[in-house]
């Protein structure tokens, strides 16, 4: 579903970002999401090691993460008999391996900071009344100028795109992404 562009400068439009709370809870939300998925791939053995597959038993396949420089395996015991997996199921998990969840729970907080929300208050018309309201923009997209700035107003599409990324885990609210 696509919205089409608004002018948030303009005093008649309604936008989500009047609501500059909702766009604070929203950040604080995806903090604390990036936040846990590293402290868990660290958890995990999220530093340096590499996991892959090992050849096991009939349909299944060990998970097993090597250290740099090691030459030893060490078999991650996730479910089938004998911490065996079945292959689908261990492809999956090597893909996604603590280093890699790490990685990207990093770099996604690294685009959280970049696309900060930054508070301003601007004029809007309530009725014949001209009011100066809180609005919530990104520091990083919003330039100032509505004929140059990709986008103006908050959530912007970088954070709308992680907000939508991270969806699944337990405190999403919906219309954040609407």
């Amino acid at each position: 579903m696509t919205t089409p562009e608004l002018d948030v400068r303009d005093p008649a439009t309604t936008t989500p970002s009047f609501d500059v709370q909702q766009a604070h809870d929203m950040v604080g939300w995806l903090r604390n999401a990036l936040t846990a998925a590293q402290v868990l791939a660290e958890r995990a053995g999220g530093a340096p090691a590499v996991w892959h597959l090992q050849p096991s038993s009939h349909q299944f396949v060990n998970l097993v993460r090597r250290h740099p420089g090691s030459s030893i395996d060490h078999v991650v015991t996730w479910g089938g008999p004998t911490g065996a997996m079945s292959r689908p199921d261990a492809e999956h998990a090597a893909r996604h391996h603590p280093r890699h969840e790490l990685a990207i729970a990093d770099y996604h907080l690294g685009l959280l900071d970049q696309h900060a929300v930054h508070e301003e208050r601007i004029y809007r018309y309530d009725g014949d009344q001209r009011l100066l309201v809180p609005y919530a923009t990104c520091a990083y997209c919003d330039t100032g100028n509505p004929a140059e700035a990709p986008h103006m107003g908050y959530p912007c599409p970088t954070i709308r795109g992680l907000l939508r990324a991270h969806r699944d885990l337990p405190g999403f609210n919906p219309e954040w992404t609407e």
